[in-house]
C-alpha cells in the first residue's frame, strides 16, 4: 500500500510538472544570452499551454528565436516556423501595440525585424553574386524572397540560378517572378525558351497568351505563337494569328511569309505567291521568300518537263509548245534565283539551280561562270 501510494504520488508530480506554465521571459532571457536550444525549448511549450498560446508576445519570441535558429544552423524548416510566428503573432496584435520593444537601435517589432532579416539575407546574396558564387548566392535571394516577397530578390534569384546554369531553379523563379507582377519581357522570352526545348508547346503557347495580355499587340508575341501552331499543325488557328499580326504590323515581310508558307500547305499556290511578294515587296532581300517563290515557278516547270517527257515524239506540236511554255517559266524563275544569288552567292543549291536555268535558256556565258563557283564551292574554295 505505502508502494502504491509513492508511485501515484510520483504520477501528480510529474503530471504538476507538465502543467506548469512556461515563463515566455525567460525565454526571451535565454535568447538574449545566446542559450537557444533552451529558448526554443521554453517557447515550444507555451504554443501549447493554453494561458500562453494566445499571447502575441509569445509568438513574436518564437519567430525570433527560429529566425536565429535559420541564421545559424541548416535547417531547412526554421524561417518557415519564424514567418509563421511572426504572422500569428500578427494575427493576435495587428496594431503590434504589445510587441513594440525599445532597444539600441530604437522600436523594433515584426516589421522591423523582417526587414531587417530580409536585409540580412539580400546582401548576403549581393555579396556571393559579386563573387561569381551564383549557386549560394541562388539560395539566399530565394530566403530574402520567401521574408519579404519582393520583386527584386525572386528576379535575381532567377539571374544567379541562369549564372550557376540550374535551368530548372532559375526558371522556377522566372514564373515566381511572373506571379509577383514582374512584366519584363525577357523574364516571360527566358521562360519560353526553356518551354520550347523542352517541348512543352501547349504550356509555351499558354506563358505567350498571358504575356500577351500585359504587351497587347506584341507582334513578336504572335509570331512566337503562330510558330508553336504550325509546329502542332493546327494550321486554320496559326493562319488567324498571323493574319491579326499583319494587321497590327502590316509591313512585316516574315508575317506575310509565313502566311505564305500556310498557303502552301493548304496547297492555295496564287495566294501563297500573293503573300510571298508582299513579303519582297517589304523586303527585298527576303531570303526566304525569293527562295520560296523561286522554288514554286521551279516545280511549276518541271511538271511542265515530265508532262513534255512523257509524249510521244509524234506530238511535235504539243512538245513545242510546253518547250516555249518551260522556257517562259525558267525566266519567270530566274530574278528570284539571281537574287538569291546575291543574298547568299556562295550556297550550293542556288548555284545548281542557276547553272541549271542559265544552260536550259542557253545563257552559256553566266552558266560557265556558274559552273566554276560552283566548282570551287565543292572543293572548299
Amino acid at each position: 500500500m505505502r508502494q502504491l501510494f509513492t508511485i501515484v504520488a510520483a504520477l501528480v508530480c510529474v503530471f504538476a510538472m507538465a502543467q506548469k506554465k512556461p515563463n515566455i521571459n525567460k525565454a526571451k532571457a535565454a535568447y538574449d544570452k545566446g542559450e537557444i536550444a533552451e529558448a526554443k525549448a521554453i517557447i515550444d511549450d507555451a504554443i501549447e499551454y493554453e494561458k500562453t498560446k494566445e499571447k502575441p508576445k509569445t509568438w513574436y519570441y518564437r519567430g525570433m528565436i527560429y529566425v536565429t535558429i535559420d541564421t545559424s544552423t541548416n535547417d531547412p524548416e526554421a524561417m518557415r516556423i519564424a514567418k509563421e510566428s511572426f504572422a500569428k503573432a500578427l494575427e493576435l496584435d495587428p496594431t503590434q501595440k504589445s510587441l513594440n520593444e525599445i532597444v539600441g537601435t530604437g522600436i523594433q517589432n515584426v516589421d522591423s525585424r523582417m526587414q531587417n532579416y530580409y536585409g540580412f539575407y539580400f546582401n548576403k546574396a549581393i555579396s556571393h553574386y559579386n563573387a561569381e558564387e551564383f549557386s549560394e548566392a541562388t539560395g539566399n535571394f530565394e530566403k530574402a524572397y520567401f521574408i519579404m516577397e519582393d520583386t527584386t530578390s525572386i528576379l535575381y534569384a532567377a539571374y544567379s540560378a541562369t549564372e550557376s546554369g540550374d535551368e530548372e531553379r532559375a526558371n522556377e523563379n522566372y514564373k515566381k517572378c511572373i506571379e509577383a507582377g514582374i512584366t519584363d519581357m525577357g523574364v516571360y522570352l527566358r521562360l519560353y525558351n526553356y518551354l520550347i526545348v523542352r517541348k512543352e508547346l501547349d504550356e509555351a503557347y499558354a506563358l505567350l497568351g498571358d504575356a500577351l495580355k500585359v504587351h497587347p499587340g506584341n507582334v513578336d508575341l504572335m509570331k512566337y505563337q503562330i510558330n508553336i501552331l504550325i509546329e502542332q499543325d493546327k494550321i486554320d488557328e496559326a493562319k488567324s494569328g498571323i493574319e491579326e499580326a499583319i494587321a497590327q504590323e502590316p509591313d512585316n515581310a516574315d508575317l506575310h511569309f509565313s502566311l505564305g508558307v500556310i498557303y502552301e500547305e493548304q496547297e492555295n499556290m496564287a495566294e501563297a505567291r500573293a503573300s510571298y511578294d508582299r513579303a519582297i515587296k517589304a523586303v527585298p532581300d527576303h531570303y526566304n521568300a525569293n527562295f520560296n517563290l523561286g522554288v514554286m515557278v521551279f516545280n511549276e516547270c518541271n511538271e511542265l518537263i515530265k508532262e513534255r517527257n512523257a509524249l510521244s515524239y509524234k506530238e511535235e506540236k504539243r512538245i513545242k509548245e510546253l518547250d516555249v511554255a518551260i522556257d517562259e517559266k525558267l525566266e519567270d524563275a530566274l530574278p528570284y534565283w539571281e537574287k538569291l544569288y546575291t543574298i547568299r552567292n556562295k550556297e550550293e543549291s542556288v548555284l545548281e539551280t542557276l547553272k541549271y536555268i542559265y544552260t536550259n535558256l542557253k545563257i552559256m556565258d553566266k552558266a560557265e561562270k556558274i559552273a566554276d563557283e560552283l566548282d570551287a564551292v565543292k572543293a572548299g574554295g
